[in-house]
Protein backbone atom coordinates (compact mmCIF):
# COMPACT_ATOMS: atom_id res chain seq x y z
CA UNK A 1 0.00 0.00 0.00
CA UNK A 2 1.15 3.54 -0.77
CA UNK A 3 1.43 6.29 1.84
CA UNK A 4 -1.86 7.82 0.66
CA UNK A 5 -3.69 4.49 0.88
CA UNK A 6 -2.52 4.13 4.48
CA UNK A 7 -3.50 7.71 5.35
CA UNK A 8 -7.00 7.25 3.92
CA UNK A 9 -7.60 4.68 6.67
CA UNK A 10 -7.41 7.43 9.32
CA UNK A 11 -10.89 8.51 10.37
CA UNK A 12 -11.45 12.26 10.07
CA UNK A 13 -12.98 13.37 13.41
CA UNK A 14 -13.94 16.86 12.18
CA UNK A 15 -17.52 18.02 11.69
CA UNK A 16 -18.81 17.93 8.10
CA UNK A 17 -19.16 21.74 8.21
CA UNK A 18 -15.43 22.17 8.90
CA UNK A 19 -13.87 20.18 6.07
CA UNK A 20 -12.42 22.85 3.79
CA UNK A 21 -9.10 21.01 3.74
CA UNK A 22 -8.71 17.28 3.16
CA UNK A 23 -7.11 15.42 6.07
CA UNK A 24 -4.78 13.35 3.87
CA UNK A 25 -3.66 16.55 2.10
CA UNK A 26 -2.69 18.13 5.42
CA UNK A 27 -0.79 15.11 6.77
CA UNK A 28 1.09 14.87 3.45
CA UNK A 29 1.87 18.61 3.63
CA UNK A 30 3.30 18.27 7.14
CA UNK A 31 5.46 15.25 6.23
CA UNK A 32 6.77 16.92 3.07
CA UNK A 33 7.55 20.14 4.94
CA UNK A 34 9.42 18.38 7.75
CA UNK A 35 11.37 16.36 5.17
CA UNK A 36 12.42 19.70 3.68
CA UNK A 37 13.65 21.14 6.98
CA UNK A 38 10.58 22.89 8.42
CA UNK A 39 10.23 22.78 12.20
CA UNK A 40 7.05 24.70 13.07
CA UNK A 41 3.53 25.52 11.94
CA UNK A 42 4.47 28.84 10.33
CA UNK A 43 7.31 27.23 8.38
CA UNK A 44 4.94 24.47 7.22
CA UNK A 45 2.40 27.03 6.01
CA UNK A 46 5.12 28.94 4.13
CA UNK A 47 6.44 25.72 2.61
CA UNK A 48 2.93 24.83 1.41
CA UNK A 49 2.34 28.18 -0.25
CA UNK A 50 5.76 28.17 -1.92
CA UNK A 51 5.38 24.60 -3.20
CA UNK A 52 1.66 24.38 -3.91
CA UNK A 53 2.13 23.48 -7.58
CA UNK A 54 4.36 20.52 -6.59
CA UNK A 55 1.98 19.41 -3.84
CA UNK A 56 -0.88 19.39 -6.34
CA UNK A 57 0.99 16.86 -8.46
CA UNK A 58 0.28 14.38 -5.67
CA UNK A 59 -2.94 15.63 -3.99
CA UNK A 60 -5.78 18.01 -4.89
CA UNK A 61 -5.38 20.80 -2.30
CA UNK A 62 -8.63 22.25 -3.70
CA UNK A 63 -8.78 25.08 -1.17
CA UNK A 64 -5.04 25.79 -1.19
CA UNK A 65 -2.94 25.81 1.97
CA UNK A 66 -4.60 26.47 5.35
CA UNK A 67 -3.16 28.95 7.84
CA UNK A 68 -0.68 27.72 10.40
CA UNK A 69 -3.37 27.90 13.10
CA UNK A 70 -5.68 25.74 11.01
CA UNK A 71 -2.90 23.23 10.31
CA UNK A 72 -2.25 22.93 14.07
CA UNK A 73 -5.99 22.49 14.82
CA UNK A 74 -6.43 19.84 12.12
CA UNK A 75 -3.42 17.83 13.30
CA UNK A 76 -4.51 18.10 16.94
CA UNK A 77 -7.91 16.44 16.39
CA UNK A 78 -6.43 13.30 14.81
CA UNK A 79 -6.43 10.34 17.19
CA UNK A 80 -2.79 9.97 18.20
CA UNK A 81 -2.81 6.17 18.52
CA UNK A 82 -4.40 5.71 15.09
CA UNK A 83 -1.92 8.12 13.49
CA UNK A 84 0.94 6.34 15.26
CA UNK A 85 -0.13 2.89 14.08
CA UNK A 86 -0.87 4.06 10.54
CA UNK A 87 2.43 5.83 9.93
CA UNK A 88 4.61 3.16 11.54
CA UNK A 89 2.73 0.41 9.72
CA UNK A 90 3.51 2.17 6.45
CA UNK A 91 7.13 2.92 7.40
CA UNK A 92 7.75 -0.66 8.55
CA UNK A 93 6.28 -2.02 5.31
CA UNK A 94 9.25 -0.40 3.55
CA UNK A 95 11.75 -2.04 5.89
CA UNK A 96 13.74 -5.00 4.64
CA UNK A 97 13.42 -8.17 6.71
CA UNK A 98 16.45 -9.14 8.77
CA UNK A 99 17.20 -12.65 10.02
CA UNK A 100 18.30 -11.43 13.47
CA UNK A 101 17.18 -7.83 14.07
CA UNK A 102 18.97 -5.89 16.79
CA UNK A 103 16.42 -3.60 18.44
CA UNK A 104 17.54 -0.92 20.91
CA UNK A 105 14.94 0.60 23.23
CA UNK A 106 15.61 3.88 24.99
CA UNK A 107 13.91 7.09 26.12
CA UNK A 108 14.37 10.70 25.04
CA UNK A 109 13.03 13.88 26.61
CA UNK A 110 11.85 16.69 24.32
CA UNK A 111 13.07 19.49 26.54
CA UNK A 112 11.43 22.34 24.66
CA UNK A 113 8.02 20.74 24.20
CA UNK A 114 6.15 21.58 27.41
CA UNK A 115 2.58 22.25 28.36
CA UNK A 116 1.17 25.04 30.47
CA UNK A 117 2.27 23.32 33.67
CA UNK A 118 5.94 23.97 33.04
CA UNK A 119 9.18 22.21 32.18
CA UNK A 120 8.74 19.40 34.72
CA UNK A 121 6.12 18.02 32.35
CA UNK A 122 8.38 18.01 29.31
CA UNK A 123 7.37 15.28 26.87
CA UNK A 124 9.29 12.01 27.28
CA UNK A 125 9.20 9.44 24.47
CA UNK A 126 10.40 5.84 24.38
CA UNK A 127 11.49 4.53 20.97
CA UNK A 128 12.32 1.14 19.50
CA UNK A 129 15.12 1.44 16.96
CA UNK A 130 16.36 -1.16 14.46
CA UNK A 131 20.09 -0.58 14.82
CA UNK A 132 20.93 -2.65 11.73
CA UNK A 133 18.85 -0.54 9.36
CA UNK A 134 18.69 2.76 11.24
CA UNK A 135 14.88 2.68 11.35
CA UNK A 136 12.55 3.82 14.14
CA UNK A 137 10.07 0.97 14.64
CA UNK A 138 7.70 2.52 17.15
CA UNK A 139 7.38 5.20 19.80
CA UNK A 140 5.36 5.52 22.97
CA UNK A 141 5.00 8.59 25.16
CA UNK A 142 5.17 8.59 28.93
CA UNK A 143 4.06 11.28 31.34
CA UNK A 144 7.50 11.49 32.95
CA UNK A 145 10.85 9.76 32.67
CA UNK A 146 10.00 7.97 35.92
CA UNK A 147 7.25 6.04 34.14
CA UNK A 148 9.57 4.66 31.48
CA UNK A 149 9.59 1.05 32.78
CA UNK A 150 5.81 0.64 32.38
CA UNK A 151 5.92 2.44 29.03
CA UNK A 152 8.55 0.05 27.68
CA UNK A 153 6.49 -2.95 28.77
CA UNK A 154 3.49 -1.49 26.91
CA UNK A 155 5.62 -0.75 23.84
CA UNK A 156 6.90 -4.35 23.70
CA UNK A 157 3.31 -5.53 23.21
CA UNK A 158 3.18 -3.47 19.99
CA UNK A 159 6.37 -4.91 18.47
CA UNK A 160 7.11 -8.13 16.64
CA UNK A 161 10.28 -9.16 18.46
CA UNK A 162 10.33 -12.83 17.51
CA UNK A 163 13.95 -13.87 16.77
CA UNK A 164 15.13 -10.32 17.56
CA UNK A 165 17.73 -9.30 20.14
CA UNK A 166 16.38 -6.43 22.25
CA UNK A 167 18.91 -4.26 24.10
CA UNK A 168 18.31 -1.99 27.09
CA UNK A 169 20.15 0.18 29.58
CA UNK A 170 20.18 -0.76 33.26
CA UNK A 171 16.85 0.90 34.06
CA UNK A 172 15.09 -1.97 32.29
CA UNK A 173 16.81 -4.80 34.09
CA UNK A 174 13.37 -5.80 35.35
CA UNK A 175 12.14 -9.38 35.66
CA UNK A 176 8.73 -8.63 34.12
CA UNK A 177 10.25 -6.90 31.09
CA UNK A 178 12.67 -9.74 30.35
CA UNK A 179 9.99 -12.40 30.81
CA UNK A 180 7.83 -10.53 28.32
CA UNK A 181 10.59 -10.70 25.70
CA UNK A 182 11.13 -14.43 26.21
CA UNK A 183 7.39 -15.07 26.00
CA UNK A 184 7.40 -13.27 22.62
CA UNK A 185 10.26 -15.58 21.48
CA UNK A 186 12.87 -12.85 21.43
CA UNK A 187 16.22 -12.48 23.19
CA UNK A 188 17.64 -9.68 25.32
CA UNK A 189 20.85 -8.05 26.47
CA UNK A 190 20.40 -5.68 29.41
CA UNK A 191 22.99 -3.72 31.33
CA UNK A 192 23.25 -4.44 35.07
CA UNK A 193 24.09 -1.63 37.48
CA UNK A 194 23.38 -0.59 41.05
CA UNK A 195 19.61 -0.85 40.73
CA UNK A 196 20.08 -4.65 40.91
CA UNK A 197 22.91 -4.83 43.49
CA UNK A 198 22.79 -8.58 44.24
CA UNK A 199 22.74 -9.49 40.55
CA UNK A 200 25.55 -7.05 39.79
CA UNK A 201 27.65 -8.49 42.63
CA UNK A 202 27.03 -12.07 41.47
CA UNK A 203 28.06 -11.25 37.89
CA UNK A 204 31.24 -9.52 39.06
CA UNK A 205 32.10 -12.53 41.24
CA UNK A 206 31.62 -14.90 38.30
CA UNK A 207 34.02 -12.89 36.19
CA UNK A 208 36.60 -12.40 38.97
CA UNK A 209 38.47 -15.72 38.50
CA UNK A 210 38.81 -14.89 34.80
CA UNK A 211 40.12 -11.41 35.61
CA UNK A 212 42.70 -13.05 37.87
CA UNK A 213 43.78 -14.95 34.76
CA UNK A 214 43.76 -11.79 32.58
CA UNK A 215 40.62 -13.03 30.82
CA UNK A 216 42.61 -15.30 28.51
CA UNK A 217 40.52 -18.37 29.36
CA UNK A 218 37.13 -17.05 28.13
CA UNK A 219 35.55 -15.90 24.87
CA UNK A 220 36.57 -12.36 23.96
CA UNK A 221 36.77 -10.00 21.02
CA UNK A 222 38.52 -6.63 20.67
CA UNK A 223 37.71 -3.52 18.66
CA UNK A 224 39.45 -0.15 18.35
CA UNK A 225 37.77 3.19 17.77
CA UNK A 226 39.06 6.72 17.19
CA UNK A 227 37.35 10.09 16.98
CA UNK A 228 37.30 13.63 18.39
CA UNK A 229 40.82 13.22 19.78
CA UNK A 230 39.83 10.08 21.64
CA UNK A 231 41.12 6.54 21.31
CA UNK A 232 39.17 3.59 22.66
CA UNK A 233 39.91 -0.11 22.84
CA UNK A 234 36.81 -2.11 23.62
CA UNK A 235 37.09 -5.74 24.74
CA UNK A 236 33.93 -7.84 25.08
CA UNK A 237 33.90 -11.03 27.20
CA UNK A 238 31.15 -13.65 27.51
CA UNK A 239 30.70 -16.58 29.89
CA UNK A 240 27.82 -18.98 30.69
CA UNK A 241 25.43 -17.72 33.35
CA UNK A 242 25.87 -19.76 36.54
CA UNK A 243 24.05 -17.60 39.04
CA UNK A 244 23.42 -18.56 42.67
CA UNK A 245 20.21 -20.52 43.12
CA UNK A 246 18.08 -17.61 44.38
CA UNK A 247 19.16 -15.36 41.52
CA UNK A 248 18.85 -18.14 38.93
CA UNK A 249 15.25 -18.57 40.06
CA UNK A 250 14.59 -14.84 39.71
CA UNK A 251 16.30 -14.59 36.30
CA UNK A 252 15.52 -18.03 34.78
CA UNK A 253 16.02 -16.99 31.13
CA UNK A 254 19.62 -15.81 31.62
CA UNK A 255 22.03 -17.97 29.61
CA UNK A 256 25.14 -15.81 29.46
CA UNK A 257 26.91 -12.94 31.17
CA UNK A 258 28.73 -10.24 29.23
CA UNK A 259 31.44 -7.82 30.31
CA UNK A 260 32.69 -4.93 28.19
CA UNK A 261 36.00 -3.32 29.17
CA UNK A 262 36.58 0.12 27.67
CA UNK A 263 40.06 1.61 27.73
CA UNK A 264 39.86 5.28 26.69
CA UNK A 265 42.70 7.70 26.07
CA UNK A 266 41.87 11.40 25.84
CA UNK A 267 44.45 14.21 26.03
CA UNK A 268 47.05 11.75 27.24
CA UNK A 269 44.92 10.46 30.11
CA UNK A 270 43.84 6.80 30.02
CA UNK A 271 40.83 5.48 31.90
CA UNK A 272 39.47 1.93 32.14
CA UNK A 273 35.94 0.94 33.09
CA UNK A 274 33.94 -2.27 32.81
CA UNK A 275 30.21 -2.65 32.23
CA UNK A 276 28.26 -5.85 32.86
CA UNK A 277 25.25 -7.32 31.05
CA UNK A 278 22.74 -10.13 31.51
CA UNK A 279 21.57 -11.98 28.40
CA UNK A 280 19.29 -14.77 27.23
CA UNK A 281 21.67 -15.47 24.35
CA UNK A 282 23.84 -18.59 24.34
CA UNK A 283 27.57 -18.10 23.89
CA UNK A 284 28.12 -16.10 20.69
CA UNK A 285 30.78 -13.49 21.33
CA UNK A 286 30.54 -11.79 17.94
CA UNK A 287 26.79 -11.26 18.24
CA UNK A 288 27.08 -10.16 21.87
CA UNK A 289 29.76 -7.56 21.04
CA UNK A 290 27.81 -6.28 18.05
CA UNK A 291 24.53 -5.95 19.95
CA UNK A 292 26.12 -4.09 22.89
CA UNK A 293 27.99 -1.74 20.58
CA UNK A 294 25.01 -1.04 18.34
CA UNK A 295 22.71 -0.26 21.26
CA UNK A 296 24.24 3.20 21.28
CA UNK A 297 23.16 3.74 17.66
CA UNK A 298 19.83 4.84 19.11
CA UNK A 299 21.70 7.76 20.67
CA UNK A 300 23.90 8.81 17.74
CA UNK A 301 21.71 7.78 14.80
CA UNK A 302 18.32 8.77 16.24
CA UNK A 303 18.49 11.08 19.26
CA UNK A 304 21.52 13.07 18.06
CA UNK A 305 20.13 13.42 14.52
CA UNK A 306 16.74 14.52 15.82
CA UNK A 307 18.36 17.27 17.91
CA UNK A 308 21.03 18.44 15.45
CA UNK A 309 19.28 17.97 12.10
CA UNK A 310 15.65 18.49 13.16
CA UNK A 311 16.38 20.73 16.20
CA UNK A 312 13.91 18.69 18.23
CA UNK A 313 15.14 19.95 21.59
CA UNK A 314 14.50 23.51 20.38
CA UNK A 315 10.87 22.80 19.49
CA UNK A 316 8.53 25.13 21.37
CA UNK A 317 5.21 23.46 20.52
CA UNK A 318 3.46 23.85 23.85
CA UNK A 319 0.40 21.71 23.17
CA UNK A 320 1.23 18.20 24.37
CA UNK A 321 -0.87 16.35 21.78
CA UNK A 322 0.63 18.27 18.87
CA UNK A 323 4.13 17.92 20.34
CA UNK A 324 3.64 14.11 20.31
CA UNK A 325 2.41 14.19 16.72
CA UNK A 326 5.27 16.38 15.50
CA UNK A 327 7.73 14.04 17.19
CA UNK A 328 6.05 11.17 15.33
CA UNK A 329 6.31 13.00 12.00
CA UNK A 330 10.02 13.66 12.59
CA UNK A 331 10.70 9.98 13.20
CA UNK A 332 8.80 8.92 10.10
CA UNK A 333 10.79 11.44 8.05
CA UNK A 334 13.99 10.17 9.68
CA UNK A 335 13.07 6.69 8.42
CA UNK A 336 12.48 8.03 4.92
CA UNK A 337 15.83 9.81 4.89
CA UNK A 338 17.57 6.64 6.06
CA UNK A 339 15.87 4.52 3.39
CA UNK A 340 16.40 6.96 0.52
CA UNK A 341 19.09 5.52 -1.83
CA UNK A 342 21.02 8.78 -2.26
CA UNK A 343 24.55 8.40 -0.86
CA UNK A 344 24.58 11.57 1.20
CA UNK A 345 24.16 12.84 4.74
CA UNK A 346 20.70 13.46 6.16
CA UNK A 347 21.14 17.29 6.11
CA UNK A 348 22.07 17.01 2.42
CA UNK A 349 19.00 14.93 1.71
CA UNK A 350 16.85 17.52 3.47
CA UNK A 351 18.36 20.34 1.38
CA UNK A 352 17.68 18.34 -1.79
CA UNK A 353 14.12 17.68 -0.65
Amino acid sequence: MSLFEHLKLIEDPRSHINLDHDLVDIIFLVLAAIASGCDGWQAIEEFGNENLSWLRKHRDFDKGIPTRHSIARIIKVIDNEILLLTLFRWANSLREASSKPLIAIDGKTLRGAVNQHGAKNALHLVSAFDTEQGIVLYQQDTQTKGNEIATVQALLHMLDIKDAVVTFDALHCQRETLQQIIKAKGDYIVQVKGNQPLLRQAIEMQFQPHWDNDGVDILSVEADDKGHGRKERRTTFQIPAKLPQALAKKWPSAKSLIAVERQRTLKGVTTINTDYYLSSLPLDIELAAKAVRQHWHIENQQHWVLDVTFREDCSRIGDRENAKKMALFRRIVLNLLEQHPLKASKPTKIRKA
